[in-house]
């Protein structure tokens, strides 16, 4: 007769762990015993002991406020773009309609005054010396600050926006301007630039979405080289 000892399962004890690790495989526990929910106490620093239902009823509370805080911002942002897409609208149709140069650098000018900005347009050659810059002051921003990209946001030295934005000779770029955006009439190969300038230096940062800017800048570069080809004609 063999002697078969029967041993007893021991009884799990139970810990802090335990009991965490059971509520995370059983997500459905209180959905079985919701009584349990209200006479479950946590300690909170902001409202003292309070039950497990306001817990959770405050953090929806607080995240609910959280998305109506997010959804304002959005709206707010979302009119501001309207506002710009329609502005600069305006602006590009006020291109299409002018006959020179003159007459466009005129609307690009007024409308950066009308922001509290300075804007500079500077074409290589350009026999107007508020409007001519050199190939190589050009190319040499370029390869700098530019690198192929579509435009340029951020501070400048004095001796670098004096030699990009120089007037005839002298320096007519003031030193209180802060912060510039600028881009260039071309991809490839740019003509010339386009700077908006601001006296804060915080206007134009690098993180900023330039989509209006650049359909401004495209429409004023095609024109240019429409009236570029009709000069040849």
């Amino acid at each position: 007769m063999n002697n078969v000892t029967s041993i007893e399962p021991q009884p799990t004890q139970i810990t802090e762990d335990v009991v965490a690790q059971f509520l995370m495989d059983h997500p459905d526990f209180f959905q079985q015993y919701p009584e349990l929910l209200g006479r479950i106490k946590v300690d909170t620093p902001e409202r003292g002991v309070v039950s497990l239902v306001e817990v959770q009823v405050n953090k929806l509370r607080d995240r609910i406020g959280d998305l109506e805080e997010e959804i304002t911002q959005l709206m707010s942002l979302a009119a501001k773009n309207d506002r710009l897409f329609h502005d600069f609208a305006n602006v590009q149709k006020q291109l299409l309609m002018c006959e020179d140069f003159s007459q466009a650098a005129k609307v690009i000018e007024q409308k950066a005054l009308s922001l509290n900005l300075t804007a500079h347009i500077k074409i290589i050659g350009h026999s107007h010396p508020k409007y001519h810059i050199e190939k190589m002051a050009l190319d040499n921003f370029s390869k700098k600050f530019l690198n192929g990209h579509s435009a340029y946001l951020g501070r400048l030295r004095q001796a670098e926006r004096d030699k990009l934005l120089a007037y005839g000779g002298l320096n007519h770029s003031s030193t209180e301007l802060g912060s510039f955006a600028v881009l260039p009439l071309g991809q490839s190969t740019p003509i010339g630039i386009i700077a908006f300038a601001s006296h804060d230096g915080g206007h134009f940062e690098p993180n900023m979405d330039t989509l209006f800017l650049e359909q401004l800048v495209s429409v004023f570069h095609y024109l240019l080289t429409q009236w570029s080809k009709s000069s040849h004609e």
